[in-house]
């Protein structure tokens, strides 16, 4: 059986960490889903600079820094990958950003393609609606 390879992005990582989020339980109930059939999880070194940005501005550096830190450890012990965005791979996010006509979409989305693509990742996890255009399964599923 072929083990499941599902892509992280900031959003989902933020709903598992935040639990004031709308999504914490929903988040933190996929996660525990994934971490159960051990699927292989991957995420990228913008998506990680994301979240901290994010939980530095919204609790303190502390929660920021305890997040790193469980990144960190996450993949050395459990089934996380970390796509680091090199010269390459930001010069073909910004060409096809660049190309785009989709005003919703940031460069970041494009960072996010990227990783999928060359992870070959079977889903995303994410509650960003503006990922539905990659060709690629969204999960959790909206209610």
């Amino acid at each position: 059986m072929k083990i499941m390879t599902c892509f992280i992005d900031a959003s989902a990582w933020i709903a598992i960490v935040d639990p004031q989020d709308a999504n914490h339980q929903k988040a933190r109930d996929f996660f525990e889903y994934l971490l159960e059939r051990d699927a292989k999880l991957i995420t990228n070194n913008y998506v990680i600079d994301f979240v901290l940005e994010h939980l530095k501005e919204r609790f303190d550096t502390d929660m920021a820094a305890a997040f790193m830190k469980i990144i960190e450890e996450s993949i050395i012990t459990i089934n996380l990958r970390m796509d680091w965005i090199s010269k390459r791979i930001r010069r073909a996010a910004i060409g096809n950003f660049l190309r785009s006509n989709k005003k919703d979409l940031k460069l970041y989305h494009f960072y996010l393609k990227e990783s999928i693509k060359r992870k070959k990742a079977d889903m995303i996890f994410t509650f960003d609606k503006n990922v539905r255009d990659f060709g690629i399964p969204i999960m959790p599923q909206a209610n």
